[in-house]
């Protein structure tokens, strides 16, 4: 007798399926903000409540580990759930403002932080953008699009069906998406030592197959975070740059960023300079910890609480 799946199998799979994105992107295209936003916190809701999901228990281990523990039971149910709701919003509203580019720059908003980082981007002055997965970064990707921000995008490495139709979707918006491969790796040096810029994910765990050289502590742990984007930075001579988009109770969205971080030279330059620029992002996510979308566990300790 073959055994029902679990719970966030069948979650994981649903979400791994190309369909769900067409279909994410026919109800953008049909339904008022309004009406599509409660749908999705509805649906965002029921998500955040199967505690045997893979992506929940990711979400608490993640939440518990940058609240230093100090979460009771009852919060630590809900968290997942305000998560959720965030992340399936944030998700109909990339799709609604996808087919109603007119209106995107109407509601997004831009600190003098990361205007400065667009001057520097537009006078070919080089940098590494930094992002921790908060809120609407798809969206913010459209929207210095449409500002005409050209970054060379570095995205998860080996795309299956469901990522590659949304690089595929990212292109279409005018984006440069490159998943992260050797030849990405150099193209996107290249691209730094003529004046270029690149933006990439800091807070998506890598494979444990294959363990880093490095573990950065972030929230006071040891992660199995990327530090490739600080050797890129060094070798560049280029500063990295934090940007957090996080959605406004106005219904607006706000992109923020960091000063320039320059790389420190130093025995354990890689290690310390990651650390310090996982710090600065830290403050973002504490900032709009709710609409922190890492359904991946950071630190795997912590999966059972």
């Amino acid at each position: 007798m073959t055994r029902p799946k679990k719970p966030f199998r069948s979650a994981k799979a649903f979400f791994n399926k190309p369909f769900v994105i067409r279909t994410a992107m026919l109800i953008g295209r049909l339904f008022p903000r309004k009406v599509g936003s409660s749908f999705a916190a509805v649906i965002g809701t029921v998500l955040g409540s199967l505690k045997r999901s893979q992506m929940v228990r990711a979400i608490r281990a993640n939440q518990y580990v940058i609240h230093n523990g100090d979460l009771d039971a009852k919060t630590l149910r809900k968290l997942p759930k305000a998560v959720f709701r965030s992340a399936a919003k944030c998700i109909f509203d990339y799709f609604y403002f996808l087919s109603r580019p007119e209106k995107l720059l109407n509601v997004v908003k831009f600190s003098p932080e990361a205007e400065a980082a667009f001057e520097r981007v537009q006078q070919n002055k080089p940098c590494v953008i930094a992002c921790p997965h908060l809120s609407n970064f798809d969206l913010m990707g459209y929207a210095l699009a449409l500002k005409g921000i050209d970054v060379q995008i570095l995205s998860y490495p080996n795309p299956n069906g469901t990522y590659k139709l949304q690089n595929q979707i990212r292109e279409s918006c005018g984006l440069n998406v490159t998943p992260m491969s050797f030849s990405a790796f150099r193209e996107a040096r290249l691209r730094l030592r003529d004046g270029g810029s690149i933006l990439t994910g800091l807070d998506r765990p890598v494979g444990t197959d294959e363990p880093e050289k490095h573990r950065p502590v972030f929230f006071g742990y040891p992660s199995n975070l990327p530090v490739a984007y600080v050797r890129m930075a060094k070798e560049a001579q280029a500063p990295v740059i934090i940007m957090a988009v996080a959605y406004q109770p106005d219904g607006t969205y706000l992109l923020e960023a960091s000063q320039p971080i320059w790389i420190d030279s130093g025995e354990n330059e890689v290690l310390d300079n990651t650390e310090r620029i996982l710090s600065t992002a830290g403050e973002f996510i504490m900032r709009y910890h709710k609409q922190w979308a890492m359904f991946y566990p950071i630190w795997p300790e912590f999966l059972g609480v």
